[in-house]
């Protein structure tokens, strides 16, 4: 089995430049990416409500802001 890289370009205006040079190459074979799926309406709200969860631990636990504690939590929905 051959052996096999992923190169993922952080910039597309290079794109053309290494899908030209690959294509010089006799030993390289380029195979074609796959798409992403196209997500539901549902299915991207629950991404962005979990992206905005993350963003806030990662503030609270980076000393930007104050998240409520568990205990403080339950006794609010117990009154």
């Amino acid at each position: 089995m051959a052996d096999r890289y992923i190169i993922e370009l952080t910039d597309r205006k290079y794109r053309k430049f290494w899908e030209e040079l690959l294509a010089q190459l006799d030993f390289v074979k380029v195979a074609p990416t796959v798409k992403p799926l196209k997500k539901t309406k549902k299915e991207a709200e629950f991404q962005e409500g979990l992206r905005d969860a993350l963003q806030e631990m990662k503030d609270d636990l980076g000393g930007k802001r104050k998240m409520q504690s568990a205990k403080d939590f339950l006794h609010e929905l117990r009154h």
